[in-house]
C-alpha cells in the first residue's frame, strides 16, 4: 500500500512542478511519466487520463499543504476567532504559493482544468464549513454558506496573488490582505453567531 501512496504523490508532485512554468494544455502524460520517473502503463495503472490525475492531485496537494497548516493553526490557537483569521490568512497565502500552477490550468478560455481543481479547493472548503456549522448546533444547509463564501474567497485570493506578482509595494500588499483577513475573521464570527 506504501508504494502506491508513494507512486500517486510522485505523478502528483510531477505535475504540479510541471504546472509552475508550464500550461496544463501543453503538459503530456510522457512528460509527466518522464518527471516522475515512471513508465506510461503505471501511469495508466492508477489514472485514466490526465484530468483524473489532476483531480487526485489537487485534493492531495491540498490535504498535505493546507490542512497540514490548518492543523498547526488548531494545535496554537483555542480563540476561535484567531483560528479563522489565521485559517484565512493561510488561505490567501496558499493560493498565492500556488498561482502560478493555478494560472497554468487555463488555457484559451478552456477552464475545465481549473474547474476540476476548483472543485477539490471547493470540497475541502464545504467539509470546513460543515464542521463549523454543525459544532454550533445550527440546523442550516452549509452548502449554501460554502458556496456563498467560497467563491469571494477564491476570486479574492486570486487577485492577491496577482497583486503580489504585479505591485512593486509586496510589503503593502501582504499587510492590506492581513487587515482584510482580520475583518473577514470578525465578520464569520458574527454571522455564526447569528445563525
Amino acid at each position: 500500500m506504501g508504494n502506491i501512496v508513494k507512486t500517486k504523490k510522485e505523478f502528483a508532485n510531477a505535475l504540479f512542478g510541471l504546472l509552475e512554468n508550464k500550461n496544463y494544455h501543453e503538459i503530456t502524460i510522457n512528460e509527466i511519466c518522464a518527471v516522475a520517473n515512471k513508465t506510461k502503463m503505471t501511469f495508466y495503472k492508477y489514472y485514466k487520463d490526465k484530468e483524473a490525475l489532476l483531480a487526485e492531485a489537487s485534493i492531495d496537494l491540498i490535504n498535505t499543504e493546507y490542512n497540514e497548516d490548518y492543523a498547526k493553526i488548531l494545535r496554537k490557537e483555542k480563540d476561535i476567532e484567531e483560528i479563522e483569521y489565521q485559517s484565512i490568512v493561510a488561505t490567501y497565502n496558499w493560493v498565492g504559493k500556488h498561482y502560478n500552477q493555478i494560472a497554468n490550468l487555463t488555457y484559451k478560455g478552456e477552464t475545465l482544468p481549473l474547474e476540476i481543481f476548483k472543485t477539490a479547493l471547493f470540497n475541502n472548503y464545504k467539509a470546513y464549513m460543515s464542521e463549523i456549522v454543525n459544532s454550533g448546533g445550527y440546523d442550516i444547509p452549509s452548502d449554501y454558506i460554502a458556496i456563498f463564501f467560497f467563491e469571494g474567497l477564491y476570486n479574492s485570493c486570486i487577485y492577491y496573488a496577482e497583486q503580489l506578482k504585479t505591485n512593486k509595494s509586496k510589503k503593502k500588499v501582504k499587510e492590506d490582505i492581513k487587515k482584510i483577513c482580520r475583518l473577514l475573521a470578525k465578520i464569520s464570527m458574527s454571522m455564526t453567531k447569528v445563525m
